[in-house]
């Protein structure tokens, strides 16, 4: 499949796929079943919140897929296939799971299982810069995170779907089999194009190259964070706020759908179509934004988030509370706000790309990424217990006015010449996602 265009650009759609099926199953189904059996919102926030800590940090063991390089047994392939392998396990072990009972171990066994997921997607992108061409990454990138979507559509919509029909318990066996369809097609049609160089044959030189690698690591973040001016210190937090308001991204939305009484097949339509409306508005919003300025239309989709939680926030407070929410009302309004989300995803990357030095352009633009993550962590987890201390309508109002953090920092993001040196003529440009 790597030999071709047409094939490197299907096989990292499909292999981006298997990332985004967990993501939605936790994050709408399970999410949604927990409400139903009771659970509270708070609960379900740290759950979901707990799932993208792994995907925040994976920066400190990603240096570990390039050092052990696994040749003997296919390279970084054998990488994918061990942790899509232990992504199927641990789901499995999450199955038996009393929640109720057993939160704290539902919680450790999420951790684990997103180790390993987040692990996948190191792998995949280190197979993806060492083998699309040059003129194939814009492109390739827009197959993976489309494949992220379609499998985020899947795992939430698709599990929820089933388990309407069949039952919770075999919406884990669905979700466990399309996660198995992603493995026996990287077993049978992918290959590392460097698989069977040349073997390390010492564990201590491994060991000895990843701190040397390590500390370069550390040296190139100061570099890049600290030695790149007054704007790059702003984007670290600018990255580390709330981008635009998130509830009706975030679980709390779930929950808040079981809550006024959405069905099941509802919750999965909706679900569908917001992916499929948030990836539109990625294109979209980008391409007007290069066309009128990123800054400016950044602090507008911004600023458009926060009116689809204000219209509910008004309807929650009002006299009949979460009954005077009609489930057409709330299917506009989370459809508005999903393509209001979409609009900046695409832009807000393309600032983070223009805070990045060209020296250190894999390390640095990894970690703003990994620190949106680690927002929409925290993010889950203060709604969670904000719904349940003060309800819907109060978490709402409280999202919206958050939105005004970020907008107050995005003229200072505007970057100048920049203090570090470009790579080389003939030097590799580096990997920028």
């Amino acid at each position: 499949m790597l030999d071709t265009r047409a094939g490197r650009l299907s096989t990292f759609g499909i292999l981006y796929i298997c990332e985004g099926i967990p993501l939605g199953f936790a994050a709408v189904a399970m999410a949604a079943f927990m409400r139903r059996e009771g659970m509270e919102v708070a609960q379900i926030g740290a759950f979901v919140g707990t799932i993208y800590l792994p995907w925040a940090f994976k920066w400190m063991w990603a240096p570990l897929v390039d050092l052990v390089r696994l040749q003997r047994w296919g390279g970084r392939k054998a990488w994918i296939v061990l942790c899509q392998v232990m992504m199927i396990v641990t789901l499995f072990g999450i199955a038996q799971i009393d929640y109720a009972n057993n939160f704290g171990l539902l919680i450790a066994m999420a951790i684990v299982h997103n180790v390993f997921a987040s692990t996948c997607d190191v792998a995949i992108d280190s197979l993806a810069v060492n083998t699309l061409k040059e003129d194939e990454r814009g492109t390739g990138n827009g197959f993976m995170f489309a494949g992220a979507y379609l499998g985020q559509g899947l795992g939430g919509g698709g599990a929820i779907f089933v388990a309407g029909r069949y039952g919770f318990d075999i919406s884990f066996l669905y979700v466990c089999v399309l996660l198995l369809g992603v493995l026996a097609f990287v077993v049978f049609f992918v290959k590392d194009p460097t698989a069977g160089d040349i073997v390390i044959a010492k564990t201590n030189r491994v060991w000895r190259d990843l701190k040397t690698k390590m500390g370069k690591f550390f040296g190139d973040l100061y570099i890049g964070f600290f030695k790149s001016g007054r704007a790059t210190k702003v984007g670290v937090i600018f990255a580390l706020l709330p981008f635009g308001a998130m509830a009706l991204g975030n679980a709390v939305a779930t929950t808040l759908q079981v809550d006024i009484g959405m069905t099941n097949n509802a919750i999965a339509e909706l679900n569908i179509y917001s992916t499929l409306i948030s990836g539109a508005g990625c294109v979209i919003g980008g391409w007007i934004a290069d066309k009128l300025g990123k800054l400016r239309m950044l602090a507008l989709y911004y600023g458009l988030t926060a009116i689809p939680p204000l219209y509910l926030a008004l309807l929650i407070s009002g006299e009949f509370g979460l009954e005077g929410v009609s489930i057409v009302q709330y299917f506009a309004t989370a459809l508005a706000f999903s393509f209001c989300m979409g609009l900046h995803y695409g832009t807000s990357a393309a600032i983070f790309m223009g805070l990045t030095s060209p020296l250190v352009a894999a390390t640095q633009f990894t970690a703003f990424m990994a620190m949106r993550n680690l927002t929409i962590a925290y993010s889950n987890s203060w709604q969670g217990a904000a719904v349940d201390s003060w309800g819907y309508g109060t978490m709402l109002y409280l999202d919206a006015f958050l939105v005004l953090l970020p907008l107050l920092l995005i003229p200072f993001l505007r970057q100048g010449p920049s203090l570090t040196p470009a790579p080389s003529v003939g030097t590799p440009s580096p990997e920028t996602s």
